[in-house]
């Protein structure tokens, strides 16, 4: 074969290939999509990657299943994506810490932003910091106040080391040089119900666990994490009214692996973005104290790397940084 031809046959195959990898991603998705959630079933993010799956399986009149696969920390269900095709059948539901704090907490392996990309943020959704209702302090400074003069006496109790709830109550010790004990469990509903049952003397937990038991006055709410007041709790100060600057906000999102196309990353972005806005999405979040976002991929982005530095302080203030 001369030179000619042999350039002439790469570029057709070229051009082929191109043609037909433009046309699979325009036709994403053509068959089922799993959805792995590296979390249990029933809690918070199975709930709000259920809902949105069922949506999206409305929009592309295909079937979102979810798949769950909890285990290290969410890196389980992040590796079964990882040793799966690059196709956009296989995605991902997961939580804001699968790119900030595990990475940092234990050895992973993906890098956050270059393996695992950010497709949007689903929602937001800040915490709450409760105590055992008959404690003798009823405000945040009281709290403060009293760790301080009580070294070492105060626990708390978190879903586990390096979870939402260790982060954000050591992130607060740290800044307030409180010296409390950490009690970890075994996820978030087993620390609540230790505050619950007066053995633990705190907790940090997700607004939509606590709207009841604060309600019921089981707990006594003291501040939340979000920069303002939550709708759930109006009467609850936030964390900043007393310790200026202090934020905490989770989110919860899809993400694929790096290889899939970037046609489906956007068609997969602008569905989610419609989804942000469907009443029922926006009800149910509510219920859960979870505000619905709907982000580009590229608002997702620049929100990691703006969070990247302040969790990695959080993660030494923990004492969970890998070794």
């Amino acid at each position: 074969m001369t030179l000619r031809r042999m350039l002439g046959a790469t570029i057709a195959g070229v051009t082929l290939l191109a043609s037909m990898t433009a046309g699979y991603a325009e036709e994403w998705p053509s068959r089922t999509v799993k959805v792995i959630v590296p979390y249990g079933v029933g809690g918070v993010t199975d709930t709000m990657a259920r809902l949105t799956a069922d949506k999206l399986g409305k929009i592309f009149n295909q079937t979102f299943i979810i798949e769950n696969k909890p285990g290290a920390g969410g890196a389980l269900g992040v590796n079964t994506a990882m040793n799966a095709a690059q196709d956009g059948y296989t995605i991902l539901f997961i939580g804001s810490t699968m790119f900030t704090v595990l990475p940092l907490a234990q050895n992973v392996n993906y890098v956050p932003l270059k393996d695992l990309v950010p497709v949007s943020i689903t929602g937001t959704n800040g915490m709450v910091m409760v105590v055992v209702k008959d404690a003798p302090y009823s405000t945040l400074r009281e709290f403060i106040d009293y760790a301080k003069a009580n070294p070492g006496k105060l626990t708390y109790a978190s879903g586990g080391p390096a979870t939402n709830n260790h982060l954000d109550t050591a992130y607060l010790a740290g800044r307030e040089k409180m010296d409390m004990v950490h009690v970890p469990f075994q996820g978030g509903q087993a620390a609540l119900t230790a505050v619950l049952a007066n053995t633990v003397d705190m907790h940090f937990g997700n607004s939509s666990d606590l709207v009841e038991p604060v309600k019921a006055g089981t707990v006594k709410a003291l501040a939340v994490s979000t920069r303002t007041r939550m709708p759930q709790f109006p009467n609850v100060p936030t964390v900043a009214e007393t310790v200026p600057g202090y934020e905490y906000v989770a989110w919860n999102g899809y993400a694929v692996t790096s290889g899939v196309p970037k046609e489906v990353i956007d068609r997969l972005a602008g569905a989610l973005q419609a989804i942000a806005k469907d009443p029922d999405v926006i009800k149910v979040f509510g219920n859960l104290g979870i505000e619905s976002v709907g982000s580009t991929p590229e608002e997702a982005v620049a929100s990691l790397r703006k969070d990247m530095p302040v969790y990695s302080e959080m993660v030494d203030m923990a004492g969970v940084r890998k070794k």
